[in-house]
């Protein structure tokens, strides 16, 4: 089959390649070291876009979350998940649109959308763990 992964994902690729970063072709966990640093970049994006929420200053804004999503595109790379990435995607916005009750949006006092009676979880394993991964 054909690789058919977005330009965003194309981009970070780049950037891995010309910066010697491995990334994976197949489904697959990273070690200790690598999970690690791909969680603590993530939680710096994540300290720097609430600096900037808290400035009132977009650009920081704009910044944080561009970073946010090239550091996911690039984990998501590195765990060999981009050929998958958007059937996972597809299935978990199917998943998310079951937690409608009766029609009608159930929230948490904080604003937080739970999930109705007729909610059924993402099934992510059988896309994970077709016959080509087995």
């Amino acid at each position: 089959m054909e690789n058919k992964i977005p330009e965003i994902f194309k981009m970070v690729e780049e950037f891995n390649n010309v910066f010697g970063i491995e990334l994976s072709q197949t489904p697959t966990l990273l070690n200790q070291k690598e999970s690690e640093l791909r969680y603590q970049l993530g939680l710096e994006e994540l300290s720097e876009y609430n600096s900037a929420v808290n400035e009132q200053d977009l650009v920081g804004v704009a910044d944080a979350l561009v970073d946010q999503m090239y550091i996911l595109v690039g984990t998501i790379m590195k765990h060999g998940l981009q050929d998958k990435f958007f059937e996972m995607f597809n299935e978990v916005h199917r998943s998310n649109m079951s937690k409608l009750e009766e029609g009608k949006v159930i929230l948490r006092e904080d604003g937080k959308i739970l999930k109705g009676r007729n909610y059924s979880k993402p099934d992510l394993k059988s896309i994970l763990y077709t016959q080509e991964n087995v």
